[in-house]
């Protein structure tokens, strides 16, 4: 069970984690926290601070940092005995993470295994503090410190779980007090190399941490609590009437999460993917709800669509040939001139002398252009955005692909692609239009009885 930021913000959100969890008992969970909400975003302010030598930036960070837990502990641990004792292992953390920014000020530069040592503190206080409180209520928590059970590798920033030795730590830190009926609670997003040096896993770090315990020790179900419903039929902010997905497949999930599902990270849940285990997102504010499931298997009798994602901040490159034909080495060589600049294009599209690609809207060409000079000649329309159909059904032979492909030629789309995976169609648009778009997406195939969420 991973509870994000928001999920633990506060104590009555972290009273309400214990209810929760409290209905789970029988199932012997694993609990894995995010940090308090707003704490990894102060801690890389006060980081960068500390960077900087700016000692007077660094001061009112951590006045506010601590401030949040003192207020979470204050509300959510009755036992006064407990609060003192939480209190001063909150005091020795707070001390910790002070020397380590002094240090780091001190020298005038962070290195990458630095930053990673002091992003890591959010995780270990809210996971302290959200095992006493389960304590203070009755429920017997248990803390382990991810470092010790999270190896990774020494990617600083990006760390990259050792599923094997996580699996071993597991089996010798979690699996006994599983076996106690205890509660376990750790943090997500930090880990550490083999030698103790401590590591994060980057974007999705959270539910990262949670699928791979998941599967490291074969759990019946990886649950993400946050503060949604699930994963929905479109952007509620663009489409008011946008509901609930019920289930989904892992592919699914993947390619809505890539094309602006916010919901999951698309690699947090592969190895949940690996092993097939079920992965279910459930709103810890609404903790009735059925949430959406995410398996590795859809229903063939099912609905083929299940919903429309969508991302501005795109701009269209067209990159033309300056010999009005696409030799053999065209592509290769084009697509190697954005990679050798670091860019990822969200698609690409070829044709008889050109290629099309949406990328970043914060990607600069100037690299680009000069690595092609004399080859192609570059044109960037910036504004724009995706819109993407997403749903099984459009690697069926039943008309679907057809179907989609038709309603997307209706919003007047500058690039139409089918997504690899075979689960996707994406259309770049302009970005004035993406709203009106989606919308009509949305009613074509979800509001006219042409197409039902699944149930």
């Amino acid at each position: 069970m991973k509870f994000g930021g928001t999920s633990v913000a506060d104590a009555a959100r972290i009273l309400g984690v214990a209810e929760i969890v409290r209905g789970h008992l029988d199932r012997q969970p694993v609990v894995v926290v995010s940090a308090l909400a707003g704490v990894t975003d102060l801690l890389v302010h006060a980081v960068d601070a500390a960077r900087r030598g700016d000692r007077e930036a660094i001061e009112p960070l951590l006045a506010d940092l601590e401030r949040r837990h003192r207020w979470a502990l204050a509300g959510s641990i009755e036992d006064p005995s407990r609060r003192h004792d939480l209190s001063l292992e909150v005091d020795a953390v707070f001390e910790e993470l002070r020397q380590l920014l002094r240090s780091v000020r001190i020298l005038g530069e962070g290195t990458p295994r630095s930053s990673d040592a002091l992003l890591a503190f959010g995780e270990i206080l809210s996971g302290r503090l959200v095992a006493a409180a389960f304590e203070d209520r009755g429920l017997r928590a248990r803390w382990v410190d991810p470092r010790e059970v999270m190896i990774t590798s020494a990617a600083h920033g990006a760390a990259e779980p050792d599923i094997e030795e996580v699996a071993r730590r597991c089996g010798t830190a979690i699996a006994p007090l599983l076996a106690e009926a205890r509660v376990v609670v750790t943090g997500g997003f930090v880990g550490a190399t083999a030698d103790g040096r401590t590591t994060t896993l980057g974007r999705g770090g959270s539910d990262t941490s949670a699928s791979v315990i998941g599967a490291a020790m074969g759990a019946l179900e990886i649950q993400i609590w946050t503060d949604v419903d699930g994963l929905m039929s479109a952007d509620p902010k663009l489409v008011p009437s946008a509901r609930t997905i019920p289930r989904v497949t892992f592919a699914e999930a993947a390619e809505l999460a890539y094309y602006g599902a916010k919901v999951l990270h698309p690699a947090s849940i592969a190895p949940a993917v690996r092993r097939a285990i079920p992965v279910r997102v459930l709103n810890s504010l609404s903790p009735g709800g059925a949430g959406t499931l995410i398996l590795a298997e859809g229903d063939p009798a099912a609905n083929p669509i299940v919903s429309v994602a969508s991302r501005g901040g795109i701009q269209r490159v067209r990159v033309t040939s300056r010999r009005m034909r696409l030799d053999p080495g065209f592509l290769p060589a084009v697509l190697a001139a954005f990679d050798r600049e670091g860019f990822v294009p969200e698609l690409v599209v070829s044709s008889e002398v050109a290629v099309s690609l949406a990328l970043p809207a914060e990607a600069r060409l100037d690299g680009v252009r000069l690595l092609l000079s004399g080859v192609a000649e570059i044109e960037a329309a910036p504004g724009r955005a995706l819109v993407c159909i997403v749903g099984s059904g459009l690697g069926r032979e039943d008309g679907t692909r057809g179907s989609v492909l038709a309603a997307l030629t209706e919003v007047d789309p500058e690039i139409v692609s089918l997504g690899g995976s075979g689960t996707s169609v994406t259309a770049v648009v302009p970005g004035e239009r993406l709203s009106d778009a989606v919308r009509a997406l949305h009613r074509r195939f979800f509001e006219t009885g042409r197409a039902e969420v699944r149930s």
